[in-house]
């Protein structure tokens, strides 16, 4: 197989790209070319439990006459081109049909599920959105709970239900197909239909608007990459609101006319569909699935023995760079070739690049730029468009927004028409792109950069290790020293002295050689299962602050927080009074913002 395209191949493959989207520019045009293909196809399994027996199905006409009619039910609302709908509701039927209908009728933002009400609020008022869909009271996640009465905070704002069992519905009003179009629809390829949030839940994510021409790109790129067809069947393991599981992965099955199947309302954050990930593969008879490292690690550390999952074709990992041992563990259990990779960012509608589903990977690479996209490397200040040398990763594309919902957020995100993805990397010799990490990811000790990933590697092949992330701990003299975080096996144990000896002989660069590890039983981790290293952060500047303070004031209790404001990364102290002027003094060492408080 192949490791890249030839020159011939790629100009066949943006070609192909630009065609389809001209053919389909916007995205219910899209999502119809795939329904027609073969109306009586499945186009919808929601598994209401990881093993249902009688899953709710929704063929591709039903899907289709249910997009008019919660297109018609929103015009009737009063809802246009142009207004907010938003979403704060699990991946089920009910979900889906209406993320889709109100890109037609309107703009959709889907919101993180775990954000706090504060947050909620923030985004829906920025937006001034008409309505607000959630689940009912008592839906595990207590979504509904979280908005109650936001309504009567936010002028204009309507709360609507929606059900997860399957029914599509709003409020008490069940829908039906209906062949009834929406004449008032206007299918502009330059409308703002998607208004996603970026990652984070310690600060006020950024809004990314998305064109229909924006989306459909997006969806063409993975659906091309993964060649996905119409007898394919994708479990989807991510959540709408993350542009993997909308666009990398939904769309672009439901594009190309294929079935997705929704793995219970809680995906894969609910520990039984964990458990069955092997069985509901074989159950479907599943051909494509994928999701971010934490996801594959899961899957990993399940059994498939018994399991016939010989219909699973391709699996497909993104949202972080994804550790070789992970990827390892999980090949144990399906015995594929390889885990394809994909990179991309929520702010390019998707995926930037990705491993065609029948080349080669170098280790390493992230694929080559999918279809209708070129990247390019900053390095030095000087462009470098093919192989290059270490710098910050850019691309551009029709997947390419145009700016923040808040444009004063924008700030250095282009650069001469590029978009600038804040992540390291470099093109190889035949295009392929490697990420080798986030800049801010980067631990500076005294000047000199360590990747983290080279003491995470060395600590996922520890015995009994699931997960491991190293960050940047505050210190006085280096600026930051790494310290590690692990979390076990179910049921293994880690003798943090063996990890140690393990580190320190399996890091080869000294500096890089954590000077903490620290074992917690669980990771933290996005909504959609990345590891969330703010948090880790904080824990890091926690211990930093606690063991300083321990040593210059013994005896004496302070109450020590990290979190992340406006300022970046700040850490709390509570003090008594008469030892607050030396705590202030010992932390000021620190290379980061703080704040004393005295009692």
């Amino acid at each position: 197989m192949a490791f890249a395209y030839s020159a011939e191949e790629r100009a066949e493959l943006d070609a192909r790209g630009h065609a389809l989207l001209s053919q389909n520019p916007d995205v219910g045009a899209f999502i119809r070319r795939g329904l027609r293909l073969n109306p009586d196809a499945q186009t919808l399994v929601y598994l209401r439990t990881p093993l249902d027996p009688a899953p709710v199905v929704t063929s591709a006409r039903a899907f289709e006459g249910l997009l008019n009619a919660a297109t018609l039910w929103l015009r009737r609302q009063g809802v246009k081109p142009g207004d907010v709908v938003s979403l704060l509701a699990p991946n089920t039927t009910a979900t889906s049909i209406l993320y889709w209908a109100s890109m037609t009728a309107a703009t959709v933002q889907p919101l993180n599920l775990l954000f706090s009400r504060e947050a909620v609020a923030a985004q829906v008022r920025a937006v001034k959105a008409k309505l607000l869909f959630t689940p009912p009271p008592g839906a595990p996640g207590g979504l509904h709970e979280k908005v109650e009465g936001l309504q009567n905070e936010i002028p204009g704002l309507r709360i609507v239900v929606l059900p997860m069992d399957g029914r599509v519905a709003c409020d008490d009003e069940t829908l039906t197909p209906t062949e009834a179009h929406d004449e008032a629809y206007v299918a502009a390829p330059e409308r703002i239909v998607a208004l996603l949030p970026t990652g984070g839940t310690t600060s006020a994510p950024k809004i990314v608007p998305l064109s229909n021409r924006n989306v459909v790109a997006g969806a063409l790129g993975s659906m091309l990459a993964m060649d996905a067809r119409a007898q394919d069947r994708g479990l989807i393991t991510m959540p709408l609101f993350h542009v993997g599981g909308a666009f990398c992965f939904s769309l672009a099955i439901l594009g190309a006319g294929g079935t997705m199947v929704l793995p219970t309302a809680g995906g894969m954050r609910n520990p039984e569909a964990v458990a069955n990930f092997w069985r509901m593969i074989e159950s479907q008879r599943i051909t494509l699935t994928g999701g971010v490292p934490t996801i594959l690690a899961a899957a990993g550390g399940v059994s498939s023995d018994g399991c016939d999952i010989s219909s699973l074709r391709q699996v497909v990992t993104g949202g972080s760079v994804c550790p070789p041992e992970i990827e390892r563990r999980f090949l144990q259990q399906w015995p594929g070739d390889r885990v394809r990779k994909l990179y991309g960012m929520t702010e390019f509608a998707g995926g930037i690049s990705q491993t065609q589903w029948d080349f080669d990977e170098r280790p390493g690479s992230v694929g080559p730029p999918v279809a209708m996209v070129e990247v390019a490397v900053l390095s030095g200040g000087v462009l470098h468009s093919g192989p290059s040398p270490s710098g910050e990763i850019l691309a551009r594309g029709p997947q390419m927004f145009s700016g923040y919902f808040d444009a004063d957020a924008t700030g250095a995100t282009f650069h001469d028409g590029w978009l600038r993805s804040g992540d390291l990397g470099h093109i190889g010799a035949d295009g392929e792109v490697y990420v080798t990490g986030r800049a801010k990811d980067l631990i500076i000790r005294g000047g000199h950069n360590i990747d983290p990933a080279s003491i995470e590697d060395v600590a996922l092949r520890f015995p009994g290790v699931a997960l491991a992330a190293a960050v940047g701990r505050p210190d006085a003299y280096a600026g930051e020293t790494p310290i590690l975080f692990v979390s076990p096996e179910p049921g293994a144990v880690i003798d943090e002295a063996a990890l140690a000896d393990f580190m320190a002989d399996g890091v080869i660069e000294p500096p890089a050689r954590p000077r903490a590890i620290v074992v917690i039983g669980e990771m933290p981790v996005t909504p959609v299962g990345k590891i969330f290293k703010p948090r880790l952060r904080e824990l890091a500047a926690e211990r930093a602050g606690r063991e300083m303070l321990a040593a210059t004031l013994p005896g004496v209790v302070c109450e020590v927080e990290a979190r992340h404001d406006k300022r970046g990364l700040l850490l709390k102290v509570t003090a008594p009074a008469p030892a607050a002027g030396a705590a202030r003094a010992e932390l000021g060492k620190l290379p980061m913002a703080f704040e004393v408080v005295s009692t």
